[in-house]
């Protein structure tokens, strides 16, 4: 299969040319002429183009070579210092206090990273004695027939350019002085007088001189016919000299980086195996095993020594032994990671965007209280002195896990569900008894009578978007509105305002819907947590609905 040329970036591209004309293709056959590709008939034509580009070719072909070399000495480098860094690295502590399958996890790591070495630190010594040491053999070939039989050629062409400058220039006069004879020869057919002998003067020097460089000139040319047959002999020769190394050194780039591939492939599939063999020995890992194995080996019981009890001076009897200590079984259960992280979780964590108002910074100090840093120079109304920093009567309620279901809201206590959470329906929300009209005509759903029946039920857990099991969290409002007014004397019976930290869905009557970034107007604030107040959105406020939970929120 013929393979395109590719067009020369080196030294050679001031050459570069469409190709001979004069010469066919060696694959189909057309063009006429000869189709060899051998350099003793590829390199001659007129002019000494040809010349010089054998001689560039050479010389980059040793260049090419002596760059190859320099590879190969700085990869095995790095490879030497690679392997020997592993070997090291092998050699290194590595879970000496381990017992069990795990220790012998960690043994086959350290050992099969010692045979990664083992590797990288033969594929080193491979590139050192085979691939760098041919390289250096091909070049030296390369030097001694540049330094022998180039450098003669090369002294034998710039003989053979300088015997064809003489010719030129023998050649040149000679032909001026056949010109100016011509000339004179003409002109004196036409001139009479002094013109003529004057004429006839010229001419008769000009035929003395053109004798002298017709002499010369064929002294030249003889010595320049004599020269050309030892000089085609000798460049013959010097093109298949090349051609014969340029073969073998193509061929031997192509081994040696063929073979430098297949070192590579076997490395690697080294390297694979080694970390198979690791995770071989990893699945006999069991962490139950391996635990029980160091409880049953290393365990020192499940007796539990209680202290001795106390004996006073004066009723001390030295006499009498003294009591055998008393012991018990360790009959614990064992806390799930899922139970840890919710007892230690804080009760809600607040985003930046949070922490950021126009009038109020909320900010949460190192402790979980929560602390209201005024911003602008202004004051909002302080809430209930009960709720203030946002702490209620019973703490902050903790965060629970995923798994666990989310309480619903009644006026009813909490019963445990008859059926798993996963299949037991959410309980259905029970409205809250409406009280009777008094005789004063106050409002019948005033918030302190409705959060009296309130007080036993359990604020929902923030962060959760108050969800039943099963159910998806619904992402937070990527931006919040943009901060209200500041409450002023006009605003009646609002307290302050409050922006909603996250989604809640109502489960009675009385709650109301909001997202998180709502801003709700705060109108009551019972010790119980359950809040009263209505959101600042027209189109989603419904009227007879105002309850809402208040670690929902954050001052706004």
């Amino acid at each position: 299969m013929a393979v395109r040329a590719q067009t020369s970036t080196t030294s050679l591209s001031q050459y570069a040319t469409n190709g001979d004309p004069t010469r066919g293709d060696p694959y189909n056959g057309s063009g006429g002429g000869s189709t060899s590709r051998d350099f003793c008939n590829s390199f001659w034509g007129p002019g000494d183009d040809g010349v010089n580009i054998l001689f560039s070719r050479m010389r980059g072909a040793t260049k090419t070579t002596d760059e190859l070399r320099h590879f190969w000495s700085e990869r095995a480098a790095i490879e030497e210092q690679y392997a020997t860094r592993l070997a090291a690295l092998s050699k290194a502590a590595l879970g000496g206090d381990e017992i069990g399958d795990l220790r012998h996890s960690l043994d086959t790591l350290r050992a099969e990273t010692e045979k990664q070495a083992q590797s990288h630190s033969q594929l080193a010594a491979a590139i050192r004695t085979s691939f760098e040491a041919g390289t250096s053999v091909i070049h030296a070939k390369q030097v001694n027939h540049r330094r022998n039989v180039q450098a003669a050629v090369e002294k034998k062409f710039k003989a053979k350019q300088t015997q064809e400058s003489y010719v030129s220039k023998a050649k040149e006069k000679y032909d001026g002085d056949c010109l100016r004879i011509a000339s004179y020869t003409q002109q004196s057919s036409f001139a009479q007088g002094k013109d003529l002998e004057r004429i006839q003067l010229k001419l008769k020097r000009a035929q003395q001189t053109v004798q002298a460089n017709e002499k010369d000139l064929g002294n030249f040319t003889k010595t320049l016919l004599d020269m050309m047959p030892g000089w085609e002999a000798d460049w013959k020769d010097f093109c298949d000299a090349c051609q014969d190394l340029e073969e073998d050194r193509m061929e031997f780039m192509k081994d040696t980086l063929w073979n430098y591939a297949n070192e590579v492939s076997i490395l690697c599939v080294n390297d694979d195996q080694s970390c198979e063999r690791i995770r071989t020995v990893l699945d006999q890992l069991e962490t139950e095993r391996d635990l029980d194995n160091f409880v049953a080996d290393y365990g020192t019981g499940s007796l539990i020594t209680d202290p001795q009890t106390f004996i006073p001076f004066n009723t001390h009897d030295p006499t009498n032994p003294q009591p055998a200590p008393v012991t018990r079984h360790a009959d614990f259960t064992r806390t799930s990671r899922s139970t840890r992280r919710t007892a230690l979780a804080p009760a809600y964590q607040p985003s930046p965007s949070d922490l950021h108002g126009e009038y109020l910074q909320h900010e949460v100090s190192p402790d979980g209280a929560h602390t209201n840093a005024n911003v602008n120079g202004y004051e909002p109304p302080s809430p209930n002195s009960q709720t203030q920093a946002w702490q209620h009567s019973n703490g902050p309620v903790p965060p629970r896990s995923r798994e666990e279901p989310s309480p619903v809201h009644s006026n009813r206590s909490q019963q445990p569900p008859t059926a798993p959470p996963s299949m037991a329906p959410p309980p259905a929300p029970v409205p809250a008894p409406a009280p009777a009209a008094n005789a004063a005509g106050s409002r019948s759903n005033s918030p302190r009578r409705r959060y009296t029946q309130r007080q036993s039920q359990p604020l929902p857990t923030p962060g959760l978007h108050h969800q039943y099991p099963g159910q998806q969290e619904q992402p937070p409002m990527p931006t919040p509105p943009p901060p209200p007014p500041p409450p002023t004397q006009e605003t009646g019976g609002i307290l302050f305002y409050v922006k909603a930290l996250y989604d809640y869905t109502a489960t009675i009557d009385e709650e109301f819907d909001f997202q998180a970034g709502d801003v709700i107007a705060v109108t009551a604030t019972p010790d119980d947590g359950w809040w009263s107040g209505e959101l600042l959105d027209e189109a989603r406020r419904e009227e007879g609905r105002h309850v809402f939970p208040s670690n929902f929120v954050c001052l706004f």
